[in-house]
């Protein structure tokens, strides 16, 4: 985003009711590449409804914004956990602006994650493994702390010696911080971050929204800029 977006502060908060339904998106909306599944999920993307029309108060007073239907789809990002990548777009035809905050008029695009875990001890087994990674950093630290305080009273030799000990330790827990890391985003391990929805599919909170811009001399190459942040307050299902 440019850097005078929002540089005041101000926020551009918006409360939007969607309904994922089972009708496929029509012929335009399916050129999303963004929003294509993979040979697990079909190529097929589904339609999205704006249930509401989101409003927000600005120096004019409050302001509607129009949005109108626009299509969801979802890809394999992690079959061993059973992550999958949640895109869905809005069309905002007229936008909407607060202060030096910006929501442009155009298709909004939202990105997310989802986890379609049927078999729980798929997460018992990931959980077992992240405290185990946790504990073996929390051991590596206090390792390093004794090294330190036997330092002060070591020989120029022992502490050459030390100083390598140190080395690998440090590497050895960097190394489990990035698995822990990657374990993390693998599966829904936070509670507070993640939530559950219908068909006790867990989704993650927070996600990010972005616009498309075309680049390239033939204006064929696509790219996402993230221009903020939405989150998921409640899910509903069709009774």
């Amino acid at each position: 985003m440019p850097p005078e977006w929002a540089a005041s502060g101000a926020k551009l908060g918006l409360t939007l009711e969607l309904e994922f339904s089972n009708e496929p998106a029509d012929y335009e909306m399916n050129k999303e590449r963004l929003l294509k599944g993979d040979a697990l999920m079909g190529s097929k993307l589904y339609t999205t409804y704006p249930l509401n029309e989101p409003t927000f108060v600005s120096n004019n007073g409050t302001e509607v914004v129009k949005v109108l239907p626009g299509a969801y789809g979802c890809q394999i990002q992690q079959v061993q956990s059973q992550q999958y990548a949640l895109r869905f777009f809005m069309d905002c035809p007229d936008g909407a602006t607060r202060n030096d905050v910006e929501l442009p008029a155009e298709r909004i695009y939202f990105l997310s994650s989802c986890w379609n875990v049927e078999d729980e001890r798929v997460l018992t087994r990931a959980v077992k493994r992240q405290k185990e990674m946790e504990e073996s950093i929390q051991q590596i630290t206090q390792q390093l702390d004794i090294i330190e305080k036997e330092q002060q009273d070591n020989n120029l030799f022992q502490k050459a010696l030390k100083f390598r000990e140190s080395v690998d330790l440090v590497e050895k827990r960097g190394k489990l911080k990035v698995q822990l890391q990657e374990l993390e985003q693998a599966y829904p391990l936070q509670s507070g971050s993640v939530m559950r929805g219908p068909n006790d599919i867990m989704f993650a909170k927070e996600g990010v929204i972005a616009v498309k811009r075309l680049r390239g001399a033939m204006g064929t190459r696509e790219q996402y800029h993230w221009i903020g942040t939405f989150t998921y307050n409640e899910f509903f299902e069709d009774e």
